[in-house]
């Protein structure tokens, strides 16, 4: 690429996913009654734990998307309004103007009087005396000044109207983009009450399931204490033990025609950087559907490492961090939260959008071109 991704265009701006828990999620429906873990096996607990994880990741999407499209509404009310005080303005301006219009009308016509008797006491006077020449012509004038102000006010009033209309085609406008923010609001309250039901009812399957675990662990401990109690004792008899050497237990070579095999060391949990510092080493790269290959084109030119101007999307895919968290323990990859999206594999990165897409489909990147 030669320069950042995103420069010149508008952002696409992806959901903030916030999930409390992904391993204990359940399909319940909202406000349903929870059987007591008693009821419920182990098993049964964990099916319904991870429906309402899918559920609850669902759930907080729709309240990202009305977020931003509450933010949306009620930034085209904003801008209503401010059209609205421009035009108070403008009409404001165009009286102000009217009225100093008039003001000439009743001067000139003051001064078109004073003009026609300068020279009698009376313009019949003037008319009676052969001066009907200048009469006319103060006439004329006081006719023609007359009409151009008249004119001018024609205009005023023409130009006035139409900002009247303007204005009252914005404030219909605005009243139905308040309605609307007043739809968003209201959808956004729902998707929030609903998730907060689904996070309340994990919480209560989560404890049911703790308690299950434990009464099953309870129980496979009483079971094994009783098969031992229930062993006939055997008379134990001393045994002599070889010294092996130090030399032979580590390399398993022998010493007096014994053969010995090394200790077996107990398992080391896999390194959370393992040897380059990625945490999946492994992790196989899976094919990408037909809409997430156009994404990362449009996305980032297929450039895994790139980060957006402004510093909030990354990677291939223009993860922002949040919704990266949420995709990446979504998807099985723990250790990956936290971790800035453009510094995760290819493998990893490709992993995470499919899983995201899995959950919301197209959703995340809408107002890419691929979405259209």
């Amino acid at each position: 690429m030669t320069g950042p991704v995103g420069a010149g265009r508008t952002r696409r701006v992806f959901r903030v996913l916030s999930l409390t828990g992904f391993v204990l999620l359940a399909s319940l429906p909202i406000g349903a009654a929870l059987r007591p873990a008693g009821a419920d096996t182990v098993t049964d607990l964990q099916a319904q734990a991870a429906t309402i994880a899918h559920d609850l990741v669902l759930e907080q999407l729709q309240v990202d998307a009305a977020q931003q499209q509450t933010s949306v509404a009620a930034s085209q009310v904003a801008a209503d309004q401010q059209a609205i005080n421009h035009l108070d303005q403008q009409l404001a301006a165009d009286q102000q103007s009217m009225a100093q219009e008039l003001h000439v009308v009743q001067a000139e016509a003051i001064q078109t009087y004073v003009n026609s008797g300068a020279d009698s006491s009376s313009g019949d006077a003037s008319l009676f005396s052969g001066n009907s020449a200048k009469a006319q012509a103060a006439s004329e004038y006081a006719t023609l000044a007359a009409g151009t102000i008249t004119s001018d006010l024609a205009q005023l009033h023409t130009a006035q109207h139409a900002l009247e209309v303007q204005q009252t085609q914005l404030q219909t406008r605005q009243a139905q983009d308040r309605a609307d923010e007043a739809k968003r609001n209201a959808a956004l309250g729902q998707a929030s009450t609903a998730a907060a039901q689904l996070q309340s009812e994990q919480a209560l399957v989560t404890g049911q399931l703790a308690g299950a675990v434990a009464a099953q662990q309870a129980a496979q401990a009483r079971a094994a204490a009783a098969a031992v109690a229930s062993t006939p004792k055997v008379a134990s008899h001393p045994t002599t033990t070889a010294t092996i050497p130090a030399t032979t237990q580590v390399t398993g070579t022998s010493t007096g025609g014994t053969s010995t095999s090394p200790p077996t060391s107990a398992p080391t949990a896999p390194s959370s950087g393992g040897t380059d510092g990625d945490p999946y080493p492994s992790l196989p790269d899976p094919a990408l559907n037909g809409f997430l290959t156009c994404v990362v084109q449009a996305e980032s030119g297929g450039n895994y490492g790139v980060v957006s101007p402004n510093g909030l999307y990354m990677g291939a895919f223009q993860f922002s961090q949040s919704t990266w968290n949420t995709a990446a323990q979504a998807a099985g990859l723990g250790l990956l939260v936290g971790v800035p999206p453009n510094l995760a594999t290819r493998a990893e990165q490709d992993t995470v959008a499919v899983t995201l897409f899995n959950l919301d489909g197209q959703q995340p990147w809408l107002g890419d071109r691929c979405s259209g």
